[in-house]
């Protein structure tokens, strides 16, 4: 790996961290980190790599994953265990198992602390020093016993002994006292009465650690929170011990909870603000640092939302600076709440190991700013700037007396708005000031144009919800014919909404947005009634049956039960199930395999039709298809277009073909509209074909005069 970290010689002036992992950008983001916070890193690979690196550099952290090609976590940390110098470098594993097993294992090879993925890339400095104070804390105590007993004297040290074989543990008064154990009985000069002592949480590990030592004859180091009723009593205190070759084990006991205290008061003090608890402005600066570096690697976006409060200053004046702190105390609760029920916002399963999905800081006064993380489209940020609005504007109560407030939100973009912290923060300032130009109580985009867009977005929705709810959409029907005769096979319901003022809205612009809201199941569950209930209409016309497909979308088989609706319709519209093709995409079949082959399964019990639409787009992978339980596949319109003038897509379509009737699956190309197209597709011996050369969609009236005229044709064709 061509690392310069790797290669160059360390800077003696820096701690000297060994980070070790496979997983590349795992081991770049944990490098940057720490890099950024004055450690020197090298970096390791595998677990053989780590300690030969350890061997020639001597690190003094070694932060190391578990599951690695040619040697594991487990092994690498033995064998640096067993090797000079490497017998109290403190550890830290890392791995994505959270079983007891892995975590016993960990220990038992010598392992000084233990995590889970995903890691909190931000806390990992934090983490590491605090290992470094925890080893030189150890090391002041080795290196000179004389100096123990005033140590246990200033630093509120005790110490201990226990005997193996007896099972009995002397204590010094002070390790009795820290331990809550002043008066104790002859239990608690037990190892039971020990772990007693510890808060029930902790004792797994502890005794877990205890065993280890004993048996191994090994270093013990480990911190645990004491055993008390009253939680806020609760001491910190941390152990270290030698095991002797002799059958017992000495060790010391420290009350480090207010050193612990004092750090996080400290960090607190720098990084969150005293009034709302939330980030404060130093805090915000690291997070939108973290969001650049990661949006930069993953060519992802994120927004700023700038909030500043209307009539914050009146609230103050009137009621005082105690009801000002405590409404600013309610809005950033308001805030927390409005943001985490913005399900458009993107926010993946555990995003905050990395970088939060959302981080939510007050920079002063009664001004606040929400970092956006990973939104998808810039109508995320919209959407979660409106949520605020609306929480915002309710009714506060500040010591019964009930106050109104507004807020007024500018927001910036990266990477369109800027690419520096302080320009995003300016540029979201500057659309705030905007926002309140145009009358207060809103929010603006720093760029216009995308400040339209998402008004016109939000604009379609309000009237996309009106038509579902009230009724506009109509179906149209495009045929499908059999290829080698022309014979009518089928045809397939598209959906069309014909706006009073926007005419005709294409289908790509609103189905994405119904999927979004939700809208998509009504609508879908609509399009499904209507389609059978038109086909039913035909027969009973004179129509001879033919197969009626409709399009599934993936929220619908998410979030309903498909066959039961499907179920449903056929009761209600009579149709026989035999008519009835579902046409689902393959990327939606392929996110969960076997969820996928289960619904496909179920709607098959129907008795119905199923396809695979946009067949070719979706990458999936072959051993799959041949288990999925369907009837058709639709090759994408994509690969017909220049299918004669493009060999590589003649190629994919013949292979198409091959592969489907391999299958014993009929094939439908889509987007046909040339007699090249035709004459290729019948060569290949595709089944059916369905596009502008066959007949555009019709609406259902069309259709009946369109097979009206197709009948009369062929009874031409046949009496000549």
């Amino acid at each position: 790996m061509d690392n310069k970290l790797k290669q160059s010689t360390p800077d003696a002036s820096k701690p000297l961290v060994l980070v070790v992992d496979d997983d590349i950008a795992g081991l770049l983001m944990a490098s940057e980190a720490l890099a950024s916070d004055g450690f020197e890193v090298i970096e390791a690979e595998d677990g053989q790599e780590a300690a030969e690196q350890f061997a020639k550099h001597q690190p003094d952290v070694i932060i190391m994953d578990v599951v690695m090609p040619r040697m594991d976590g487990f092994e690498s940390c033995a064998l640096i265990r067993q090797s000079d110098g490497g017998h109290h470098v403190p550890i830290l594993m890392i791995t994505g198992l959270e079983d007891v097993d892995s975590i016993q294992r960990a220990y038992e090879v010598g392992a000084t602390d233990f995590v889970t993925k995903p890691i909190n890339f931000f806390l990992l400095p934090y983490r590491v020093r605090y290992m470094m104070r925890a080893k030189k804390t150890a090391d002041a105590l080795r290196e000179s016993q004389v100096r123990l007993d005033n140590a246990q004297r200033i630093a509120k040290l005790g110490h201990w002994e226990w005997i193996f074989n007896e099972d009995i543990f002397h204590w010094s008064a002070e390790s009795l006292k820290l331990l809550n154990l002043s008066s104790p009985g002859d239990s608690d000069h037990k190892l039971n009465g020990f772990l007693n002592c510890i808060h029930k949480d902790d004792r797994k590990p502890v005794a877990a650690a205890l065993e280890r030592a004993k048996s191994d004859s090994d270093h013990l180091q480990i911190t645990f929170r004491t055993n008390t009723n009253n939680e806020e009593n609760i001491r910190i205190v941390h152990v270290e011990a030698e095991t002797s070759l002799t059958g017992h084990m000495v060790g010391t006991v420290q009350d480090i909870t207010e050193r612990t205290n004092a750090e996080d008061q400290i960090h607190k003090l720098a990084y969150y603000d005293l009034v709302t608890g939330l980030p404060n402005r130093a805090h915000l600066y690291d997070m939108i640092t973290i969001a650049l570096r990661q949006a930069e690697q993953s060519k992802s976006k994120f927004a700023l939302l700038f909030l500043d409060l209307d009539h914050f200053k009146q609230v103050n004046d009137t009621l005082g600076h105690n009801a000002g702190d405590m409404l600013l105390r309610t809005v950033s609760t308001r805030l927390q709440d409005a943001i985490r029920r913005s399900d458009n916002v993107s926010r993946g399963a555990d995003c905050s190991e990395i970088a939060p999905p959302e981080t939510i800081a007050r920079l002063g006064g009664d001004e606040f700013v929400v970092l956006l993380n990973g939104i998808d489209r810039v109508e995320d940020a919209a959407f979660a700037a409106r949520r605020v609005c609306q929480e915002i504007s309710k009714p506060f109560n500040l010591d019964g007396t009930e106050v109104r407030v507004t807020t007024t939100i500018g927001i910036s973009l990266y990477p369109s708005d800027g690419d520096s912290a302080d320009k995003l923060l300016k540029h979201a300032d500057v659309a705030m000031y905007h926002a309140k130009e145009q009358g207060r109580n809103g929010y603006q985009f720093y760029s216009q144009s995308i400040h339209q867009l998402a008004l016109e977005r939000f604009s379609l929705e309000r009237d996309l919800r009106e038509t579902v709810e009230h009724g506009g959409f109509h179906l149209e029907y495009q045929p499908k014919v059999a290829l080698q005769d022309t014979s009518l096979t089928g045809v397939e319901a598209l959906i069309r909404w014909d706006h009073p003022e926007r005419g005709r809205v294409n289908p790509a612009d609103f189905i994405p947005l119904a999927e979004e809201t939700g809208l998509i199941v009504p609508l879908g569950e609509w399009v499904l009634r209507t389609a059978c209930d038109q086909m039913i209409k035909w027969m009973e016309a004179g129509i001879p049956p033919f197969i009626m497909a409709v399009n599934c979308s993936a929220i619908q088989l998410v979030r309903t039960d498909m066959a039961s609706v499907i179920k449903s319709v056929l009761d209600e519209t009579g149709l026989n199930p035999t008519y009835l093709e579902i046409e689902l995409t393959e990327s939606l079949l392929l996110q969960n395999v076997e969820e996928g082959i289960a619904i496909l399964h179920a709607l098959k019990d129907l008795g119905l039709h199923v396809s695979i639409d946009d067949f070719g787009t979706g990458f999936s992978s072959l051993s799959y298809l041949k288990r999925l339980p369907v009837d058709k596949l639709k090759i994408d319109q994509s690969f017909i277009k220049d299918l004669t003038t493009d060999p590589g897509d003649a190629a994919i379509v013949t292979s198409m073909i091959t592969l489907a009737h391999n299958l014993d699956l009929t094939v439908v190309a889509e987007g046909v509209e040339t007699k090249e197209q035709l004459g290729f597709l019948r060569a290949e011996r595709c089944d059916e074909i369905q596009g502008y050369l066959i007949s555009r969609p019709l609406t259902a009236d069309a259709f009946s005069r369109w097979f009206e005229e197709q009948e009369y044709d062929d009874q031409k064709s046949q009496a000549a």
